[in-house]
């Protein structure tokens, strides 16, 4: 009697392991939840929603720190005919949207999109693409808005509306552009405003203002 009680408890025993080897969570080890480790992961690549306190524009493009550069008249001394618009592009709708240009309120003028490569501005030859959900810098000695071949002064703490033009053939306005004080980055004005180095793709012309 005492050997038959003795087996029937070891074979409990043997079953008792045998479900716990085949329970869920050895079976499918990816159901389990995830460790301290994998949670901190996760969290590190979550990227944080912009601010639309600090976006301009109430279309699909909305601009962060948006800015054009203050000029002096060009006749004047450090005066140039041309300046730039920079900021931060976003992206907030779900399709990918080409930006091929863009023109101010500030009227007749040259409105061109430019880039650098090894040091040498260039027209940015098919605008500038910016996926759906994304973001684009203009920035100095970066890919830039460009405003040439316009003479008065544009002083710090004026407005510029600023237009984008899309591939597309929509618009879409982005009004009051704070115009800024900026250092001069990677650009380097010639003396009758135009860039050093400044050519069109291959052509090889630069800008005579």
């Amino acid at each position: 009697m005492k050997n038959i009680c003795t087996a029937a408890i070891s074979a409990l025993g043997v079953a008792a392991l045998a479900l716990t080897a085949c329970s869920p969570s050895q079976e499918n080890p990816s159901t389990s939840a995830p460790t301290a480790a994998e949670t901190t992961t996760v969290e590190s690549t979550t990227t944080a929603a912009p601010d639309n306190d600090k976006l301009q524009g109430e279309g699909d493009i909305r601009v962060e720190s948006a800015a054009i550069r203050a000029k002096a008249e060009a006749g004047a001394e450090d005066g140039k005919s041309m300046t730039g618009f920079f900021g931060t592009l976003h992206n907030t709708s779900d399709k990918d949207i080409h930006i091929v240009g863009f023109t101010t309120s500030l009227g007749d003028a040259t409105y061109e999109i430019h880039e650098v490569v090894d040091g040498v501005m260039r027209e940015k030859e098919g605008g500038i693409e910016i996926p759906a959900g994304g973001t684009y810098e203009l920035k100095p000695g970066g890919d830039h808005f460009m405003i040439m071949g316009f003479d008065p002064a544009i002083p710090a703490g004026d407005v510029v509306d600023v237009t984008l033009e899309f591939a597309d053939g929509t618009e879409e306005q982005i009004p009051d552009v704070a115009v800024r004080s900026m250092l001069p980055g990677d650009e380097d004005y010639g003396e009758h405003g135009e860039l050093q180095g400044h050519q069109h793709g291959s052509m090889g012309e630069g800008h005579n203002h």
